[in-house]
């Protein structure tokens, strides 16, 4: 009797506080895919925040640097980060969504510079990369790790882009960038249309979340891959996507 009484008590006094879902976010802007102004959601927040109420998980962001995050889902300290598997050298060691948008990048050079220039397969390439803090350049790593072209960066896209501004055709400097970032800039700060993009990319991947390699994290991985089929088969999530075009 006494065993039958304390497990009413554990059911009549269980917790009501709704499951986290624990999720590290940039700590500035990566539009239209993520916004850190709560009230200006992108792509990506959208879809968290729809998939985190259809499972009743309390949602939490903890926005910090790209490096910061990688540190805070290996350490299990939250649940998942905004990344891709073709970004991450050691991806096997961790669960990770399917593609929910794909990422785009292309070339951005300063007004009257020709972006060909800076085809990684060019033999004549030199120059100056503009990158960003944190962030790996696939296509152009070997060339900086041999000094055929020098790095320099930055904390922000949006400083890359305005130091882009000032660039003659004489400037040998380039960045590379999603090119729905370039475009939400554009649409912000319309003097940045004088930059020229390339119309060729140099590379593509999907934007995904990663999962820590716990438990939790492959329970959460197979419920949000659950959610993310059901997302792109009723056409909610081109719909999403449509509204930041």
């Amino acid at each position: 009797m006494k065993q039958i009484f304390v497990v009413l008590l554990l059911i009549i006094f269980k917790p009501v506080f709704a499951d986290t879902f624990r999720v590290a976010l940039p700590d500035e802007d990566y539009p239209p895919f993520h916004f850190t102004n709560t009230h200006s959601r992108g792509i990506l927040n959208q879809v968290i925040s729809q998939f985190s109420a259809e499972l009743g998980y309390e949602l939490e962001y903890v926005f910090v640097p790209e490096m910061r995050s990688a540190k805070l889902v290996h350490d299990n300290d939250v649940d998942a980060r905004m990344e891709s598997e073709l970004w991450q050298v050691d991806s096997d060691k961790y669960y990770w969504s399917d593609g929910i948008v794909t990422i785009e990048d292309v070339v951005i050079v300063g007004r009257e510079v020709d972006p060909s220039i800076f085809l990684s397969q060019n033999e004549f390439i030199s120059g100056v990369l503009l990158g960003h803090y944190g962030y790996t350049y696939p296509e152009y790593e070997a060339l900086v790790k041999n000094k055929v072209i020098h790095r320099e960066n930055f904390y922000s896209d949006l400083a890359m882009l305005q130091s882009l501004r000032s660039d003659t055709n004489k400037a040998k400097r380039f960045a590379v960038m999603s090119r729905a970032v370039f475009n939400w800039y554009c649409k912000m700060y319309p003097a940045f249309k004088t930059l020229n993009i390339s119309a060729f990319n140099v590379g593509k991947a999907p934007l995904q979340l990663q999962f820590s390699h716990t438990p939790r994290g492959k329970e959460r991985a197979e419920a949000f891959n659950i959610f993310l089929k059901k997302l792109k088969d009723s056409g909610e999530l081109d719909r999403i996507i449509a509204r930041y075009q």
